[in-house]
This record gives structure tokens, C-alpha cells and sequence, in this order.
């Protein structure tokens, strides 16, 4: 009897213990509302929309889904611009805003299923300016029809590995 409730008692420790225990990046499937996208995320992100001026005037919704795991963030950005029209100079200026930010480092081609076709679209290595912490930054844009999206993983090291399972994961499912 007393042998059974000393195992009762450390299956219950160390059930206490595990229990607050998760991996460090939970992949999880996503399908952000109103994103025309579905793609995993390495923690439960969470939901922003906020007013934004558009190439126009007039006022457009930004929306975003945004988590931290592991000591970095990872997002997905998109807007829908109404017209194709103005997508290739809104790529354009995503990468450039990031540019003038941190440091462009390696960029590369980008291949997403269904995307369309643009020669500003991509994704790109970014870091620190000298003499700030270090900071890791990688991007990627692209677009669908009317459509732009922007991930990014931010940190203070580089995880390619996770980036390449953020970047890859992506589906697009819209117009």
C-alpha cells in the first residue's frame, strides 16, 4: 500500500511538473479572417486591424497576426488595396520602408503558390544597424491579385528553420 501511494505521488510531481511545460514553437494552423490566406504559426497569434491611409486617400484596414516564441516575433500583414494597380509600388515600398530601418542583407526569390507575379516581391535578410543590439530581421512580400502580405520574424539571432516552415506553410485560398 505504501509503495502505491508513493507512486501516486510522483506520477502526480511530476505530472505537476510537465504541466506547465509546452514546446517552444507550437506550430499551430491559422486561417486569419478576411487574410484569403491559411499558413502556421509558431505560437497563438493575435488579432489587429487598425485605419490606414491608402495610395489614394482613401482610408484602408491594415490587418495583422502577430505571436512571440522562442525570444522572436513572427507576422503576417496584408491589406487589400482594391486594385492590382497599385501592388507593385506597394511592394516596393514595404521593402524599401524596411531598408531604411535595419540593414538589407541577402535577399532571395520567392515562390508561394498562387501569387502573382511581380518582380518587387521576395524575401530578405535584415540586421542591426552598427552599434545597436543585435537584431535579426527576415521579410517576405508578396501579392494576390489586390491583395499584399508581408511576413516577418524579428529576433535577436536568426532561425532559418523556422522561417523556412513560416515562408512555406503559406496557402493562399482567395481571389
Amino acid at each position: 500500500m505504501a509503495s502505491i501511494t508513493r507512486t501516486r505521488l510522483v506520477l502526480t510531481g511530476l505530472t505537476a511538473l510537465t504541466a506547465g511545460c509546452s514546446p517552444s514553437l507550437n506550430w499551430r494552423d491559422i486561417t486569419p479572417e478576411g487574410a484569403a490566406a491559411r499558413l502556421m504559426f509558431p505560437c497563438k497569434p493575435e488579432q489587429e486591424t487598425r485605419p490606414q491611409p491608402g495610395p489614394d486617400g482613401r482610408p484602408m484596414s491594415v490587418h495583422s497576426y502577430s505571436c512571440k516564441a522562442q525570444g522572436g516575433q513572427y507576422s503576417l500583414t496584408w491589406v487589400n488595396l482594391g486594385t492590382q494597380q497599385e501592388v507593385p509600388g506597394a511592394l516596393r515600398r514595404l521593402r524599401e520602408r524596411m531598408a531604411a530601418l535595419v540593414v538589407p542583407g541577402e535577399s532571395a526569390p520567392l515562390t508561394i503558390k498562387g501569387m502573382t507575379p511581380d518582380p518587387s516581391a521576395g524575401q530578405q535578410r535584415f540586421s542591426a544597424p552598427a552599434g545597436q543590439p543585435a537584431q535579426s530581421v527576415r521579410q517576405a512580400v508578396f501579392a494576390r491579385g489586390p491583395y499584399i502580405y508581408q511576413l516577418l520574424q524579428q529576433g535577436p539571432t536568426p532561425n532559418d528553420e523556422a522561417w523556412d516552415v513560416f515562408v512555406s506553410s503559406v496557402v493562399l485560398t482567395g481571389p
